[in-house]
């Protein structure tokens, strides 16, 4: 295996960890005490579904569909359960009638602000564990990666 293959597979490994390490925080955290403060349980893809609603606002569910990588009608099917949960409201275009748009409610901005304050507290936690070295390096090294994403992105535009 080349050396870029065997660093790819330990990330890969690694990013899975902290993805079900998360997961099993964030579904510990909003079980029974704190489903009865929000009214309802997320699963990770709804609420992935809310952060990217937030992110770009006001959206078509073609747009929805196409930043989740998912059908139309995948995307459609989910996003009536989040209408059901109060969460999401489809409004008609002020601009186009015929054009249906997609905003959050502010139970769902209330909703994704504790779950996120719980997820940074969980990224939090991780941090204080590899110390303050490991994880200044860590951070340092993520926010290099985003910096090339960027470039990356902006020059496929």
């Amino acid at each position: 295996m080349e050396r870029y293959d065997e660093l790819a597979y330990e990330i890969f490994k690694t990013i899975q960890m902290i993805q079900r390490w998360m997961h099993n925080r964030f579904h510990c955290c909003s079980a029974d005490k704190e489903k009865i403060k929000l009214g309802h349980d997320l699963t990770m893809p709804q609420f992935q579904m809310l952060i990217t609603i937030k992110d770009c606002e006001p959206l078509k569910l073609k747009e929805l569909a196409e930043y989740l990588y998912v059908s139309p009608s995948a995307a459609s099917l989910m996003l009536n359960r989040l209408v059901e949960l109060g969460l999401v409201v489809r409004e008609q275009s002020s601009e186009d009638r015929r054009e249906i748009q997609i905003r959050l409610t502010p139970e769902a901005s209330e909703t994704l602000k504790w779950h996120e304050n719980q997820i940074l507290t969980g990224i939090s936690e991780l941090l204080k564990g590899l110390g303050d070295e490991t994880a200044s390096q860590w951070v340092d090294v993520y926010k290099k990666i985003r910096e090339y994403l960027i470039t990356v992105q902006n020059t496929n535009k």
